[in-house]
């Protein structure tokens, strides 16, 4: 019987599977021998296809692209398929029937499935039992869009289902449906229009009690293991702006990785994971902010540095009435003008850095530990950034290390520094490279 079952389903032809005449095709079948028959037989085909794919190695290049798109094909007939059934299996009750909630039910029959795609189909099946969102729950149906972007689609409808009239609301679900089918749009787009949507049609007031309430929610707790061996921090943000600010730090260029100039001038390659640098990227940010002796940080965040010998200063200061001319730099190296630095000041710290004249103590032989603000801002017109080759992390976010360990009786003087990264700070101590400073830079013996 099988067997018969199994030769009938594979005689459908492309032609007959495409116009959907599958009662015509299998003769008398029942719908639900239809239906279970055939993803059983998908089921085979995909272990067979499984089994194949352990000669990978030996495929064609073109074959490789032709065999992902058909994995794709694949998955996404498979994945409107679990939609139908988990829609119908909603309608029917059937997870009520044994006292439990549609995802739990849908959890026992779908093993594969992670909690985040779970809740989405869970989401997706119940917004089909409401007629309004037909229109939504026909696009994942027909292929036009994948199940995580719909239920993105119906969280931002559900926000502002109570502030809109049932007309409206008709025409939101529409707007996003058509929106979410549009293959022009992507992620990213699909979120401003749903931003648009919410700032659109919520009225200020819910956006600030949702601010309020967003903001009660902020949150920093300490999540380590019980015998200490994994320490963790969780960090849950209460506001938008705060969330975009660390994330920037994440994708930042202090989370990049190494440089091709950096790994031929350490003969080392950066074996970082993504998690990694982007750890390694907040804690140069964290560590930055209380780098100070006073739990201050040393440089602040916008310093204009004006650069200049003594003579041309003490000319133009005669000459021009104490107009001062000059090129600024900042402290990632960039060159502003005169007038744009007199523009700049009224926001940022302007500090003049006069070369080959008096100026504030710059060495601190043994009576200091920590570098000071004069010192790093000497420090970051000389060195510009981290001193390894290759290396392109700005002055702003580098350690001044002791190129003589301060333990070792080594100096706090300028000659005895070296700016250097969150990164090859912790690789020049594991190593115990040393470097000296030349009237050229910091020179490091690299081996």
């Amino acid at each position: 019987m099988g067997e018969r079952w199994d030769g009938e389903v594979a005689r459908l032809t492309a032609a007959q599977v495409a116009s959907g005449r599958f009662a015509e095709a299998l003769g008398s079948r029942l719908p639900g021998e239809r239906v279970v028959g055939c993803l059983r037989q998908a089921g085979r085909e995909a272990t067979i296809a499984d089994l194949a794919a352990r000669e990978v190695a030996l495929v064609q290049d073109t074959e490789l692209r032709s065999g992902l798109e058909a994995v794709a094909t694949v998955a996404s007939a498979l994945e409107r398929a679990r939609v139908r059934l988990a829609c119908e299996a909603a309608a029917r009750g059937l997870h009520t029937a044994e006292g439990m909630t549609l995802a739990d039910w849908l959890s026992l029959r779908c093993p594969d499935l992670g909690r985040p795609v779970l809740h989405d189909l869970v989401r997706v099946a119940q917004a089909g039992q409401d007629g309004v969102h037909a229109p939504l729950l026909e696009g994942v149906l027909t292929g036009g869009m994948p199940l995580a972007r719909a239920a993105t689609l119906h969280r931002a409808l559900a926000r502002v289902r109570t502030a809109l009239s049932p007309t409206d609301y008709v025409s939101a679900v529409e707007l996003l449906t058509d929106a979410g089918c549009n293959p022009v749009f992507d992620d990213r787009d699909i979120r401003k229009v749903v931003d648009q949507l919410v700032r659109v049609c919520l009225p200020e007031k819910h956006h600030e009690e949702r601010a309020r309430a967003q903001r009660q929610l902020r949150d920093v707790h300490e999540s380590s293991l019980a015998d200490g061996s994994v320490k963790r921090i969780i960090w849950t943000f209460g506001d938008d702006a705060d969330y975009e600010a660390v994330r920037a730090v994440l994708t930042s260029p202090l989370a990049a990785p190494a440089t091709q100039e950096e790994v031929e001038a350490t003969g080392e390659q950066d074996r970082r994971t993504p998690g990694q640098r982007r750890y390694d990227a907040l804690l140069t940010v964290v560590r930055r902010g209380v780098a100070g002796s006073q739990g201050q940080p040393t440089t602040a965040k916008a310093t204009l540095l004006v650069t200049m010998d003594l003579e041309t200063l003490q000319r133009s200061l005669a000459e021009s009435g104490g107009v001062l001319p000059g090129c600024g730099a900042t402290v990632e190296g960039g060159t502003v003008s005169a007038e744009a630095i007199r523009r700049l000041a009224c926001e940022a710290d302007l500090i003049p850095v006069v070369l080959g004249g008096p100026s504030e103590i710059v060495d601190q032989g043994r009576r200091k530990r920590l570098v000071t603000p004069g010192q790093r801002v000497r420090l970051a017109v000389r060195d510009g950034g981290c001193t390894i080759p290759g290396c392109t992390v700005p002055a702003t976010w580098c350690d001044a290390h002791h190129i003589v360990p301060w333990a070792n009786g080594g100096r706090s003087d300028l000659d005895n520094y070296a700016l250097l990264c969150e990164r090859h700070h912790t690789w020049v101590h594991e190593r115990n490279l040393t470097a000296v400073v030349t009237a050229h830079g910091v020179l490091w013996f690299l081996r």
